[in-house]
Formats: C-alpha cells, structure tokens, sequence
C-alpha cells in the first residue's frame, strides 16, 4: 500500500475531488498509522459527509457513476462502465462510496497516470498551506471550489506536471488566502476537522 499520506490524500482525491487540509491529513494520517486496516472505514467516513453527500445529491445512479469518473479521471465514464456500475447500484450490490473506490483502485491507462497525478498534486497543494493564514483559509466552500477546479485541469501526465510546478500551486492558494479575515491568532483546529475530521 502506498504511504499514509499518500493513502489519505488518494481519500479526499476520490470522495471530495480536492487536496485534504492539513488539519485533515494530520488527523486521517494518524488513524491509519494508528491502524493500517482502517482504510476501508475511514472511506465510509468520508462518504458519510455532507462535502461527500453534496458532491452527489439529485442525482440518478448512471449520473452518479458518470461524475466518479469526472472527479477521478477527468473524462466521461464509458457507456460500458456507466451500466456495469450504475447496475450494481441499482441493485444495491454496492453502496456509491464502494463504487468510488473501487474505481479508484481499478484505474489504469491513462486513468491512473490522471489519479496518480491528483494525488501528487493533492500532496504538493497541502504542503503550500504553510502559514497559519493558507491553513485558515482553506476551508468552505469558495476554497474547497479553487482546489477542486485546480485539480480538474489534471487530465493527462502533461496537466499533471503543470499543476505541480511550485508557483502554479502558490496562485491557487492565493485565490482563496486573499479572502480570509479572521485574525492570525485564530486556532487552526477550525479547519474542517470536527466532527468528520476531513
């Protein structure tokens, strides 16, 4: 299995479409190091969310399905992917957490070079937060929205290599950072860890 890291970032990529925070990594890190079988239930956590259950609401099983593969793989689902899926769905054979990884973990081709680059982009985008400010601000909804758009452009390796370049990361931050007001002095625990930690 790759690293613990690498593990819970893989996590946030597939079910949030977006870098973890670093309160987030912290925390989801130390329960798999704590853990390492605990894969399976901190994903059931992360579909327990209301990111996660947003990212899905008021959609059909095919449209479900089709935006998994979006979110992962910056492409349409095939025709032969939506009904193999959104079958199992319907039958309730799998949950849509259990489709999401399960896709995940199915990638190859072009699909894994685009989830591999997410995932290293995912990881350089949550080392940028380095101030307590980036820390602060990445949190809600117009953050989470410039990391997500940040690692849809990853479609291919090229994509990928441009969005880990150190001052394409930095001017994402920057799009949200510039935002934030709430004091230096405000503890970092506010960033998106209670009570899903994610």
């Amino acid at each position: 299995m790759a690293d613990v890291g690498t593990s819970i970032q893989s996590l946030y990529v597939a079910y949030f479409k977006r870098p973890a925070d670093v309160a987030g990594l912290q925390y989801w890190s130390g329960v798999l190091a704590a853990d390492p079988k605990a894969y399976d239930s901190i994903a059931q956590n992360f579909a327990l969310s209301l990111e996660y259950r947003t990212t899905y609401v008021n959609q059909d099983n095919r449209q479900v399905v089709d935006s998994v593969y979006q979110n992962l793989f910056g492409r349409h689902a095939d025709s032969a992917g939506i009904d193999y899926w959104a079958g199992l769905l319907d039958q309730k054979a799998l949950t849509v957490a259990s489709v999401v990884t399960e896709v995940s973990r199915g990638a190859q081709g072009n699909d894994q070079t685009v989830v591999d680059g997410k995932v290293a982009v995912a990881t350089a985008f949550t080392a940028h937060l380095d101030l307590k400010l980036e820390q602060l601000a990445y949190s809600g909804d117009t953050a989470n929205k410039v990391a997500s758009d940040y690692l849809a452009t990853i479609v291919d390796g090229p994509t990928a290599a441009t969005a880990l370049v150190p001052a394409n990361i930095d001017a994402a931050i920057a799009k949200f950072a510039h935002l934030f007001v709430t004091p230096l002095g405000e503890s970092a625990e506010v960033v998106g860890v209670p009570p899903l930690h994610a």
